[in-house]
């Protein structure tokens, strides 16, 4: 009854409001020397870093806080289980060695009481 995240958006933005000018305007641009098998694009880093840091600004006060609260409360859930199980097992074992010698005790006080012993 695990409830699965969807699986992030991989898919690639499209960055047609950052990218520079064309060939031809580059061609005028002093110092730009365009490679002949490459298209002349440019792409502003500072912008698509921008964009970018809002979306995951976006993801992590939406979607993907909702993704990490749920993978904290799964692990908190297992972890919890994990302890429960190794506390019970910790106190079978002291009162099975408790148990042995309460046993034997109040066998030996009943003997003592009847005068068997």
């Amino acid at each position: 009854m695990s409830n699965k995240p969807e699986a992030f958006d991989t898919s690639i933005p499209v960055l047609t409001d950052v990218v520079m000018p064309g060939k031809a305007e580059l061609a005028r641009t002093p110092g730009f020397v365009a490679d002949a098998g490459a298209p002349a694009v440019e792409y502003d880093a500072d912008l698509i870093a921008e964009r970018l840091r809002g979306r995951f600004t976006s993801f992590l006060t939406g979607d993907g806080r909702e993704l990490i609260e749920e993978r904290c409360r799964e692990t908190l859930r297992e972890h919890s289980i994990w302890l429960v199980h190794q506390i019970t097992r910790e106190v079978a074992l002291a009162l099975e060695t408790e148990m042995t010698e309460w046993v034997r005790e109040a066998v030996e006080e009943e003997l003592a009481r009847r005068g068997i012993a």
